[in-house]
């Protein structure tokens, strides 16, 4: 070997044309060192490119035999298997324990009045596969037992398709921080469909909502494919944002094992699969109408007449798959020497296209095209498709789809669906997932797994006899038309049932074994599309001429929350900056954790010492005063220490009315059913930090610490702790002859005092009509209470009837106790008090009003009983 000089690597006289030598300075040499590693790098490509190629000559049969594969997955974060171990996703969610909790709840004695109500949370109404998608579950779970209502973010045309089925739709709206006007304590479960309804989880994150069940169903890896590049930014705060969304879900469910593991940075032991979609088939009808098979071809300079095989695999990169595309490669080597001119395509060549990862010019296709001209291919019969290229126009231009992944699925792969829909017959390994879903040479064509011989003999047999290929294309396509329809109504029964908690006043769904029998099968094309005419025909005559809507929700989520974070972030940033050229122009003295404390103590003297003079005066001056003089100023400063504020206006007013009524509530999410501008109303929060800013609510946390600063007693006390804490020094918060309570929840289920009524209710207490009376509003039939409308169950007439079938049948015992305890009577004493049976309604929520003393003594009566408080649900 010459020197470097020699070679022409400094001098540049060796292939860089008739430039002039460069002497041999600073810039020169950094230019030098810059050729050598461009060098280096190309070596290593070769190099790379011809070991990739070759190796699979040293490879044995045996190695692609049964399950001898050695996989390294590099799937979406994962941590490095060991040789030999196999990736699969297992939930930590255990379907047994709510199989045990079914099974004792259909033991006990029950008396429901409503089925179990969910709620289905959709981006949008458009006309999709989504929509179908749940439209189907819908169906399938109110077959099986459940009342269902669906919510959207933006109206579409498929709302008519759920109003034909009787079921409620309605618009949803939230605001910047989240809150919604829906009450979802009315649902036992709410089920979120996309990505685009994160807003919705954020507010079913929020007080009084917390403990709804939520399955969170998301159908694409759209946020997945973006965890890399977050990470990379350290875009912390967008990652925490989105894991904050994950974890309040109680599952997120997905239709594919590949997508848990896409999202396993957002995982925080909540994932489920349920297999199953019709997206695919939607997808490939919707891909028809806008390409044709003969442009594709054009597109990829493919003739008409060749003949395309192509070969797709799992979504995952792993280090041994050039085993398995070697295998096939060597399979259709010896398919074109066994049918050459005998194809049915007139002799022309047969092409294969591997669609794998990356692109079309990385080093991977470089080493399959060595394998094909080491087996004397001819150049372009192996082709490499990048998966960032149209693989979708790949699979339906080709005359046959292999699946070159030998490895055991969990589910049958999506790619395989979206051929089979397309319309293209599919060879597959005979593995687990592939047998319950392809028969062989019905709907498919099966081989064993690393048999190259078989797989050659399958290819033959598919591109060899026209007919059959488009007898197994056509049975594949009807098979995955409805392929797991009936297995995901099925999986989210029984998740539902693993997650719910059914009330007393609830009925139990039917036992899924038996509805497994008459469940109807299928996605729910038929509501979609009549079935007297062809799938396809009606699919493009309904669809061809619509202008595809976004099924986001404006940009998307997704880009709105990007673009959020990134002003934040750099608003951060531009301030960090300022305070940073202000620092180095100023000398700041920045305090120290002691002097801040100094200097509150210093604060926290002189106030001392002004009140002490404030005091101190003003006793000098009442001396002399009147009694009543004195009272004024002590109750005075009593309601300046308790209110910590100045009266409103609305104090004012509410002082001059007959009547206020409290409406307590706990939580954010009651926000919206609070009056705001009515001073015959006033909030009455149970907690400190729920409290509406801005508005002249009661704290009832602040009124009595003792129990309502602990959770367990305020869940424990309920409405009563709101009734206590008004109680407690009433004179300071209340100065009103009546008083009375609405909860929100009353405003939710549209049983809260309209205009008209409240008009009524002041006249008849102003005029004293009824003199000491207590006023009920808020009927037990229909919404206001637990009784649905459309349950087929008789509302008793009895009382205790009615009170024990929504208490679990424990009213009449609960009661008892109570008087037991109240008055010293026998443990045999089991008589109640006789309640009317005329006809009339009860009262099923804490919606009354009273003269304000009998409202004193009622607090003193419920006080000696609050041990059995917690019992009486009425």
């Amino acid at each position: 070997m010459g020197s470097l000089k020699s070679r022409g690597y400094i001098s540049g006289q060796a292939g860089y044309g008739d430039r002039a030598a460069v002497p041999l300075g600073k810039g020169a040499g950094k230019a030098n060192v810059f050729r050598i590693l461009i060098a280096v790098v190309a070596v290593f490509f070769l190099v790379e490119t011809i070991a990739n190629g070759l190796v699979f000559l040293k490879m044995r049969d045996s190695d692609l035999q049964g399950g001898s594969l050695n996989f390294f997955t590099r799937a979406s974060e994962t941590k490095t298997v060991r040789p030999g171990d196999d990736v699969r996703f297992v939930p930590r969610l255990l379907l047994s324990r709510g199989k045990a909790t079914m099974a004792e709840l259909r033991r006990e004695l029950r008396t429901p009045v409503r089925p179990p109500s969910l709620a289905f949370i959709c981006p949008n109404l458009a006309l999709s596969s989504l929509s179908l998608f749940v439209l189907s579950i819908a169906t399938g779970l109110r077959e099986i037992g459940y009342h269902v209502e669906v919510l959207t973010l933006k109206d579409g045309e498929f709302r008519s398709t759920w109003e034909t089925m009787g079921v409620a739709v309605k618009l949803l709206k939230a605001n910047s921080e989240n809150v919604t006007t829906v009450d979802w304590l009315n649902y036992e479960g709410v089920i979120a469909v996309s990505l685009n309804t994160k807003s919705i989880l954020d507010s079913l994150a929020q007080e009084p909502f917390t403990k709804v069940p939520v399955i969170w169903v998301i159908t694409d890896d759209a946020l997945g494919r973006r965890l890399g590049k977050y990470k990379a930014e350290n875009s912390t705060e967008l990652i925490t944002d989105w894991i904050r969304s994950f974890k309040r879900a109680d599952v997120v469910v997905f239709p594919d094992y590949a997508l848990p593991m896409i999202y396993t940075t957002m995982d925080t032991g909540n994932f489920f699969v349920i297999s199953g979609s019709p997206r695919e088939v939607w997808t490939a009808e919707e891909y028809k109408l806008t390409h044709s098979r003969d442009s594709l071809r054009a597109q990829f300079e493919v003739h008409p007449d060749d003949s395309v095989i192509a070969v797709v695999g799992g979504p995952f990169l792993y280090n041994w798959r050039w085993r398995e595309h070697a295998l096939v490669i060597r399979a259709f080597t010896r398919t074109v020497s066994m049918l050459g001119n005998a194809s049915q395509k007139g002799g022309r060549r047969i092409q294969l296209f591997i669609i794998g990862h990356g692109n079309h010019s990385s080093s991977y296709g470089a080493a399959l095209q060595v394998m094909a001209d080491h087996l004397k291919l001819k150049n372009g019969t192996v082709r490499y498709v990048g998966a960032g290229e149209d693989v979708i126009g790949v699979v339906w231009m080709s005359d046959a789809v292999v699946y070159g992944s030998f490895r055991d699925e969990q589910a049958f792969p999506p790619i395989l669906g979206l051929a089979m829909s397309l319309g293209r017959p599919v060879i597959a390994p005979n593995r687990r997932a592939f047998r319950e879903q392809i028969s062989d040479g019905e709907s498919g064509v099966l081989f064993p797994v690393g048999d190259e011989m078989k797989l050659s003999e399958a290819m033959i047999r598919v591109l060899g006899d026209n007919t059959l290929a488009v007898a197994i294309a056509l049975t594949g396509q009807w098979k995955a038309r409805n392929m797991h329809a009936s297995n995901v109504s099925l999986g989210y029964g029984e998740l539902l049932e693993s997650i719910l908690e059914f009330p007393a006043e609830a009925a139990l769904p039917r036992r899924l074994d038996e509805a497994e029998k008459s469940l109807k099968g299928g996605w729910r094309w038929e509501m979609l599309f009549p079935a007297n005419t062809s799938f396809q025909v009606s699919f493009q005559s309904r669809m061809g001429k619509r202008v595809r809507e976004n099924d986001d929700v404006g940009s998307g989520v997704i880009d709105t929350l990007e673009v959020h974070w990134k002003l934040i972030n750099s608003e951060s940033r531009n301030f960090a900056e300022e305070i940073g050229s202000h620092a180095s122009s100023v000398d700041l003295e920045i305090p120290s954790h002691s002097d801040l404390d100094e200097a509150k103590a210093i604060q926290e003297d002189l106030v001392a010492e002004k009140i002490e003079r404030e005091e101190l005066e003003w006793r000098k001056e009442v001396v002399q005063t009147s009694l009543e003089y004195i009272t004024k100023m002590i109750r005075k400063t009593e309601v300046r220490k308790d209110e910590l504020k100045e009266r409103s206006d609305a104090e004012i007013q509410r002082n001059a009315q007959p009547l206020t009524i409290y409406e307590p509530y706990h939580g954010k999410g009651a926000w919206p059913f609070l009056h705001e501008e009515n001073t015959l109303f006033r909030g009455l929060s149970l907690s400190t930090l729920d409290r509406r800013p801005g508005d002249d609510d009661v704290d009832a946390e602040v009124r009595l610490p003792g129990l309502l600063n602990e959770t367990y007693y305020r869940n424990l006390l309920c409405e009563y702790g709101a009734f206590f804490s008004i109680a407690n020094r009433i004179d300071l918060i209340h100065r009103n002859p009546w008083i009375g309570f609405q909860p929100w929840r009353a405003s939710s289920k549209d049983v809260a005092l309209t205009p008209a009524a409240e008009v009524a209710l002041v006249k008849a207490i102003s005029t004293g009509r009824d003199g000491d009376a207590v006023y009920f509003w808020a009927r037990t039939d229909g919404h206001a209470g637990t009784w649905h409308r459309d349950s087929s169950v008789e509302h008793p007439e009895d009382f205790w009837g009615y009170c024990d079938s929504v208490n679990s049948g424990r009213c009449r015992e609960a009661y008892s106790r109570c008087w037991r305890h109240m008055y010293g009577l026998p443990t045999t004493w089991t008589d109640l008090p006789p309640m009317p049976a005329d006809g009339g309604t009860w009262s099923a929520m804490h919606s009354w009003a009273m003269p304000t003393p009998s409202f004193v003594e009622f607090m003193l009566f419920a006080r000696v009983n609050i041990a059995t408080a917690g019992y009486l649900m009425v």
